[in-house]
């Protein structure tokens, strides 16, 4: 059974042909924060599927653009960045109540194994660390582009990433059954070319969470 997360979103070796074919080269590629996005949807007393999204997402791809498998991701969202629109649940989402963001700043994915279905897709398997407690975790990834930025000259790379996971696996078990234990994922995220001080950090933040977890 695939267990699908955070973090994380956000595994792009399926760019690994169109790197090929249009030159993007191998390196490190960090997140750019202006153009990612986690999503989290559940089932609230099976009247709607409310939408919660982590603002603060960060880390970086190490893209091999030969070889497939010697690539890898690190990804660290702040687990007090997580939103609903509603003050008060933003508050309790960062309590101990929920994802206690005082004890556990981080929510961390790291992956570097991929199978590819096709030219465009793939599903991409690693693990999550929320709450301190690391599981399995696959998405399955679209690689939507990969390209030179018209506007900067830097190579770029958009994925699209999907899965699901279950709550209670991270002692976020409050208020089931009347609200979901599965949590549904959606990634959006474009990497560039190029590390920086911020994608470092939460790559090595990642990093950590999976070798302690």
């Amino acid at each position: 059974m695939r267990r699908a997360g955070f973090y994380l979103l956000l595994c792009v070796w399926p760019a690994v042909s169109y790197a090929q074919a249009l030159g993007i080269p191998s390196g490190t590629y960090a997140i750019d924060p202006g153009h990612a996005r986690v999503t989290f949807s559940y089932n609230h007393q099976g009247l709607s599927y409310p939408l919660l999204r982590a603002v603060d997402v960060n880390g970086e791809l190490e893209l091999d653009a030969q070889s497939l498998e010697r690539s890898s991701v690190a990804i660290t969202v702040a687990a007090d960045s997580i939103r609903s629109n509603v003050d008060y649940f933003d508050r309790e989402l960062a309590s101990p109540k929920f994802f206690n963001a005082g004890k556990f700043p981080a929510i961390t994915f790291t992956a570097d194994r991929l199978t590819m279905i096709d030219d465009e897709s793939g599903v991409v398997d690693g693990a999550v660390t929320i709450r301190g407690i690391t599981k399995p975790l696959s998405l399955d990834v679209t690689i939507n582009g990969a390209i030179e930025h018209p506007m900067t000259g830097t190579p770029v790379i958009g994925v699209s990433a999907t899965g699901w996971l279950n709550r209670s696996d991270f002692e976020l078990d409050r208020f089931i059954p009347a609200v979901s234990d599965r949590v549904d994922l959606g990634i959006e995220a474009e990497f560039v070319l190029g590390s920086n001080p911020a994608s470092s950090a939460a790559a090595e933040t990642a990093r950590s969470s999976g070798i302690e977890g």
